[in-house]
């Protein structure tokens, strides 16, 4: 069974390629579909831009966890928190997502994984729980050890009819073992009312050093026919503890 399991995975220089896009997305609760190394995975992101014609600052922080407890299974811890004028009722809104992984589908170049957990919102809407589910579909294709894609579809629900769906695509190109590039779209549509649909793309680049440890910088926009947020993103990726 051990030596069937082998011939399925990808060459050593892959998978170090497939385990860094455990997590690549400075948005909440955002995961690849490939199980994070049994060293773990962390990215700690920020974003700092304007919102609106006024050019209203805003800064965003996040965090991302992700422990494996099984070679298909890992905790996902994801804090996320947006400070600036006008954010919520003193200046700043949080939230928080606590889940658990399980890959359901996994070979040399795909994988296929389902995510489930519990959501925190600082700043609910009226009539809307502050304390609710997510469940996640993950799916991922990798090309070789230079480019991957990434799908994931989430739906949230919370007491008083409230929650939302949301889409992540991804697509990376690793023209270098030091250097990865990133192409994302974020799409969230929440169901109550006042809610708003929200599109956003984001490019970055991301400069790997020793132990896999990088750096990303990039740039996000907003571009459905809501007000531009046009922002810069810088990431802090590695292990935990290190």
């Amino acid at each position: 069974m051990a030596g069937a399991e082998a011939q399925a995975r990808p060459s050593s220089a892959g998978l170090r390629f497939l385990t860094l896009l455990a997590a690549f997305a400075p948005a909440p609760a955002s995961a690849g579909a490939w199980i994070a190394p049994k060293e773990g995975q962390e990215i700690w992101t920020s974003v700092a831009g304007f919102r609106g014609d006024d050019e209203i600052g805003f800064f965003e922080s996040s965090a991302y966890y992700e422990a494996p407890v099984h070679e298909r299974a890992s905790v996902v811890a994801a804090p996320w928190l947006e400070q600036g004028h006008g954010v919520g009722d003193d200046g700043w809104r949080a939230e928080a997502t606590l889940a658990l992984k399980t890959a359901i589908l996994r070979d040399a170049r795909s994988a296929l994984a389902v995510q489930g957990g519990v959501v925190w919102n600082s700043w609910p809407n009226f009539g809307c729980a502050e304390t609710g589910g997510e469940l996640r579909l993950l799916a991922g294709r990798s090309f070789g050890a230079t480019g991957f894609i990434n799908a994931e579809v989430a739906a949230r629900t919370f007491e008083g009819d409230c929650g939302g769906e949301r889409l992540d695509l991804t697509a990376g190109y690793r023209p270098h073992e030091n250097w990865l590039a990133m192409g994302q779209v974020f799409m969230d549509a929440p169901r109550e009312a006042g809610g708003g649909d929200t599109v956003k793309a984001q490019l970055s680049l991301v400069r790997f050093g020793r132990r896999e440890r990088g750096i990303q910088i990039g740039l996000r926009a907003r571009i459905d026919d809501g007000i531009s947020e046009p922002a810069i993103v810088l990431g802090f990726w590695g292990r935990p503890g290190d």
